[in-house]
């Protein structure tokens, strides 16, 4: 008689607890930043193909293999990142040897033009989609850059150096080299646009060229 009792006392404990749901404290779901894989930024060592536009490529026709830039990014929210870069370009060409007219005569001999820079710019990126492994983007470059250009025919030398201001749009993409890989591929094409003028090397509009830009892309 007593162990009935004693199993009616828990049973009625049970169901009461169980009816009395107000006193449990059920564990609440896991949550999770969806966006937890995202970056805090990108550091990249670009190898940098240069060809020139109007002026420039009347100035220096060839492709430019020379040229490298690196650049760091820091992101301020999911989309928009900020960042700084630096980079060098070189331009040789080399014209063959001709009979040239000019003022009061004519001479003959071979021509080469050369064009050197060192740019440093502060920089803004939009990414499509920062979540992706393949992430494309849209950037803008602006800031200060110093430049040698320079004609030589035979013995006469004529050489600028100046202190010129250089814009340069860019889209380009990063591409992750795995899910888990920190490392990725930075592709890029790039306008640059510097406010130069000088019309005895023949530049009356500006000095512009593309570049194309190939490099290793490293996640923090």
């Amino acid at each position: 008689m007593k162990a009935l009792l004693i199993s009616l006392a828990l049973l009625i404990s049970i169901s009461t607890f169980a009816d009395d749901k107000t006193t449990l404290n059920f564990p609440k779901k896991t949550s999770y930043d969806e966006n937890f894989l995202l970056p805090s930024g990108f550091f990249n060592i670009n190898y940098n193909l240069g060809w020139g536009v109007g002026d420039f490529k009347n100035f220096i026709s060839d492709v430019s293999y020379r040229g490298f830039s690196i650049d760091s990014r820091w992101f301020i929210t999911n989309h928009f990142a900020v960042g700084g870069q630096l980079g060098w370009n070189g331009f040789y060409e080399k014209h063959p040897r001709k009979t040239y007219e000019f003022d009061g005569g004519a001479a003959t001999g071979v021509i080469t033009t050369t064009f050197y820079n060192f740019t440093m710019t502060v920089d803004g990126y939009y990414y499509l989609m920062p979540e992706a492994m393949i992430k494309p983007f849209i950037g803008v470059h602006i800031g200060p850059e110093y430049q040698t250009i320079a004609i030589q025919f035979g013995r006469v030398y004529d050489e600028d150096d100046s202190w010129q201001f250089i814009a340069a749009p860019e889209v380009g993409v990063f591409v992750q080299l795995g899910a888990d890989s920190d490392v990725g591929l930075n592709l890029a094409m790039k306008y640059n646009y510097i406010a130069f003028k000088n019309t005895d090397l023949g530049f009356d509009k500006g000095l512009s060229y593309w570049q194309g830009v190939m490099g290793l892309s490293f996640m923090f």
